[in-house]
């Protein structure tokens, strides 16, 4: 079954139940230039036991920051293991026109894991460290909120939604 796994974050919006009771308390956290946060959390997947039976479809790990900008520089760790730019997508969402009512803006930096990188049953941590700052900005960067998402697929090969997004565009009618 399909999991998320959250480190809880201080916010206003209703709360919601931790998956990850043991991490409470560790976000939002404080960034500065060369100090390494370390943010720790539990999973209770074992991967390469799905993997080896063909299940695993996806691991997806995300981490926003709130006030970064596009020339600050920023490295990821996971479980020691430096994550490389090939696996992160960036995206921007500092402003939105329209957002739902407890918004959150930030930087959110979206990491496709390999097997190489993913996450261990038990205990993981994510060392985040803010690498270079731009010197006109002057709000507290800090991480928001961090995420694991594991996909799984019903048996081995099967496809993963009513239309996987890797067969194309589905047609509903048939000329």
């Amino acid at each position: 079954r399909d999991k998320f796994y959250r480190i809880p974050t201080e916010t206003n919006a209703p709360a919601k139940p931790a998956i990850a009771p043991r991490s409470a308390d560790q976000l939002p956290a404080n960034l500065e230039v060369n100090e390494p946060v370390r943010l720790d959390f539990s999973v209770s997947d074992n991967l390469p036991r799905w993997d080896s039976v063909g299940r695993v479809h996806e691991v997806l790990l995300r981490v926003r920051v709130a006030q970064a900008t596009e020339l600050d520089r920023l490295s990821f760790k996971f479980n020691g293991r430096e994550l490389p730019s090939s696996l992160r997508r960036e995206i921007n969402q500092m402003y939105r026109m329209s957002a739902p009512r407890y918004r959150a803006s930030g930087h959110w930096f979206i990491f496709r894991l390999d097997r190489d990188h993913w996450s261990v049953k038990g205990s993981n941590t994510l060392e985040v460290t803010l690498l270079q700052r731009d010197p006109e900005v002057t709000p507290q960067i800090y991480v928001r909120d961090v995420e694991l998402e594991i996909k799984y697929l019903m048996g081995k090969n099967f496809h993963r939604d009513f239309v996987d997004r890797d067969l194309g565009p589905h047609e509903h009618t048939v000329s």
